[in-house]
């Protein structure tokens, strides 16, 4: 498996611990080293309160934010599994004021518990307010006026498989208990129950709520974890059950592995012959969706919407064919679109973004949920300089994690996802995981430099400039087979390179194309990288909204492909207006010409799919790729179209592979292989009239006020703004400002770092 694919699961091992004396699965007491400085006391009633606030979501110049009780919050926070009044305290000496607190003490993937204060649901409707109050008290000890968003983890705990052992443990096989309605009304009375004692005790400090299930608490099905791989898919009566009512067949079962893992027509499900698999990998993750909003809608009935309500959910851009087929994610769209619903969280991208050297990102197709009024909390969880490489059972740290070197590493990189998010307009919280990734002075003051930036930022109207609209689609990857590259070189990572062009971005859902607010005026160049599911009237908006305005059109490998009742390469001709044709030569390595449109490449250019082995014909049931390989990418396409322009040939036999056709209102370029490199995105942007702030590789984070910029190159870090006037630059972490003639200038170069600068005045 490709190293850069890494779960929650594998960075839970990333954080060190901030102490070793708490004794595991007990609760701490006021005699523990973690509560002595909180002076806890355990009450033996209710606590008394004011009466509950009041919070909801409300765009402030822009940018969504938090309003407690009509006050409006910055939405910066923390969160740790390991909270000390010392971790506390420095968090909120950095002027923070919303703080995460998981209520859970049951196992993680390590073997240790969520939280040390001991499990509180205890039983239906029987919860331990000891273990609650004793972390309760603690933060409020250690952090006079902050308010809680809790985490309250709705997995099936041992008490409850002791009394219903018909139910898998849904921590690692969600599937198979997501649509059992006995365990989803048993739950939902608990959850309802536990949000009204919760309510009547911290109502007046408590302004959000997070449901936390699956495997990492993410709502995954068998992440990656036991009885992999096969128990992701495996037979199991409560599972039929559900299957049989989603699909409204009394007498469906499941397809066996071999039909479930098989695609009839090279990496791809065929809509006919694979239609028995296509129907229950569509249950396998809209069943979890499905959960998610039942429970929601639950919590809402309770909470009445005055309190906000997230989770977990939709990672899109991060997880390959394998993971994203089988961990249960593709059910989001409807979570998405949920009104119960106002915030959904997600990591920090993994593997090589975290990383010195990388560009940072996220898991999401973050733009359409900015469409759809719902924050984004970006977790920054990074495994920084000083993070320890053990947890309290002595479990090491596995291989693949991106751990930051030094201090220096640390703070560029934090200032780094700071940038991305404010650009982005995004929240943020910052997690301290098991212990040890923020407990020392040193990161503290790194995120107080954060705080107080945000601080200068507070009433700065925000709004994205990006000319580049970007889309990803969801039901084209039910088709993709489970060992191919396909979502790794089509979605994982475009947007690492995108983030390099020296140019912003926004990315949607496809499903979102025809959405009434999404900016099309705004918009040059549109790239398309998975389409292969085009229905009817996407393809009526596309010709009478999209191909219009001079606007480029980049459509990548096989757009239109999978009709209702099979393949069609004339429909890819249809979308594209490229005629394309199946190639009948072997290999996907493509050369671009430094010509035309990518006459100012300077070099030729090269790029190809992840290269794979070809099928033997043996289906490997596991979906192991680590030992079977990466499937080679099949079918491939090429161009025959005399009037387009060859951009790109195969290596091969030189056969037209990338190509450009103009039209009277659009240009269309159809690209037969994934994977290009920035410089490709750049020089396609260029032509397309989008404007480039910056020639260089650097990764760069802009919208109409910030530009910010890791200084990961030695080249001149010049800008050109699209304005004909002189603008001041305002540096927001090292102060100090920069002076652009006509919009144009070069920045202080210092090796390394991570800036911010506020532009003054705004960009048009």
């Amino acid at each position: 498996m490709n190293t850069t694919q890494s779960t929650r699961r594998d960075f839970l091992c990333s954080a060190g611990v901030a102490f070793a004396g708490a004794a595991l699965g007990t609760r701490v007491h006021a005699a523990d080293p973690v509560a002595a400085d909180a002076e806890i006391q355990h009450p033996q009633s209710p606590r008394s309160t004011k009466a509950p606030l009041t919070a909801r979501l409300a765009r402030h110049r822009g940018v969504l934010k938090i309003e407690i009780n009509s006050q409006v919050f910055d939405p910066l926070a923390y969160r740790s599994y390991r909270p000390t009044p010392e971790l506390i305290r420095g968090f909120a000496g950095t002027g923070l004021k919303l703080a995460n607190v998981t209520h859970s003490g049951m196992l993680c993937t390590l073997d240790v518990p969520y939280s040390l204060f001991g499990e509180v649901w205890t039983g239906p409707e029987q919860f331990d307010w000891k273990a609650f109050d004793a972390q309760m008290q603690m933060f409020e000890a250690n952090a006079p006026g902050a308010y809680y968003n809790l985490a309250l983890q709705l997995d099936t705990r041992d008490w409850y498989l002791a009394s219903h052992p018909e139910c898998s443990n849904s921590y690692w096989n969600l599937v198979e208990t997501a649509g059992h309605e006995p365990w989803r009304t048993d739950t939902a009375a608990s959850l309802q129950e536990f949000l009204r004692q919760i309510e009547a005790r911290y109502g007046d400090r408590v302004f959000a709520y997070s449901l936390l299930c699956g495997s990492s608490t993410e709502w995954y099905t068998n992440s990656q974890g036991r009885g992999r791989p096969e128990a992701a898919i495996r037979e199991h009566p409560i599972k039929t059950a559900a299957f049989r009512n989603f699909t409204g067949d009394p007498t469906a079962t499941m397809p066996p592995l071999d039909v479930l893992q098989r695609t009839s027509h090279g990496v791809f499900r065929d809509p006919v012959a694979d239609a028995a698999a296509l129907r229950y990998w569509r249950f396998h993750h809209e069943i979890i969706g499905d959960a998610i909003v039942h429970f929601c809608r639950k919590a809402q009935e309770v909470l009445q919407h005055r309190k906000l309500l997230g989770l977990f959910y939709g990672y899109l851009t991060q997880l390959n064919s394998e993971r994203l087929l089988q961990e249960g994610h593709l059910g989001y769209e409807r979570v998405w679109s949920c009104p119960d619903i106002d915030m959904i969280y997600a990591p920090a991208k993994y593997g090589t973004p975290r990383s010195f050297e990388g560009a940072s990102g996220y898991l999401l197709t973050v733009d359409s949920l900015d469409l759809h009024d719902k924050l984004v909390f970006h977790e920054v969880d990074h495994t920084t300089h000083i993070a320890r490489d053990t947890v309290e059972n002595g479990r090491k740290i596995p291989g693949g994690n991106t751990i930051l070197p030094n201090a220096f590493a640390s703070r560029q990189v934090l200032r780094r996802e700071f940038a991305l998010t404010r650009a982005k307009r995004t929240a943020l919280w910052w997690f301290d995981f098991l212990g040890g990734n923020y407990a020392s002075p040193e990161m503290m003051d790194m995120v107080a430099e954060l705080v107080r930036a945000q601080e200068r930022l507070r009433d700065v109207p925000m709004r994205s400039v990006a000319e580049i609209a970007v889309f990803g689609d969801v039901s084209s990857m039910y088709h993709i087979n489970a060992r191919s590259s396909v979502a790794d070189d089509l979605l994982v990572r475009p947007p690492d390179e995108l983030a390099r062009i020296g140019a912003p971005y926004d990315i949607y859902n496809f499903s979102d194309l025809d959405h009434k607010d999404l900016p099309w005026d705004r918009y040059k160049l549109c790239i398309f990288l998975n389409a292969f599911c085009v229905p009817d009237e996407k393809q009526a908006f596309i010709r009478s909204r999209v191909q219009r305005n001079g606007r480029t059109l980049l459509w990548v490998y096989a757009p239109n492909y999978i009709r209702k009742d099979g393949f069609s390469v004339d429909a890819i001709t249809d979308i594209t207006g490229v005629e394309v044709a199946r190639r009948a030569g072997e290999g996907s390595a493509v050369t671009v010409r430094a010509e035309d449109v990518f006459a100012r490449l300077g070099a030729a250019v090269r790029c190809s799919f992840t290269p794979g082995q070809k099928s033997d014909g043996q289906r490997d049931p596991t979906f192991d790729m680590r030992s079977k390989g990466l499937l080679e990418t099949t079918p491939l396409f090429e161009v025959r179209d005399e009037s387009a322009q060859t951009c790109g040939v195969y290596d091969s036999d030189q056969v037209p592979a990338i190509a450009a056709k103009t039209f009277a209102e659009y240009t269309s370029v159809y690209s037969a292989v994934g994977n290009w490199p920035a410089v490709l995105y750049r020089e396609l942007a260029r032509s397309a009239g989008v404007h480039i702030y910056y020639e260089g590789n650097d990764p760069v984070y802009i919208n109409n006020r910030l530009i910010g910029i890791h200084m990961q190159t030695d080249t001149t870090h010049r800008l050109l703004l699209p304005v004909g006037k002189t603008c001041r630059l305002e540096e927001l972490f090292d102060g100090g400002e920069v002076l652009l003639e006509n919009g144009a200038g070069q920045l202080p170069h210092e090796p390394g770092a991570a800036k911010l600068y506020l532009l003054l005045p705004e960009l048009p």
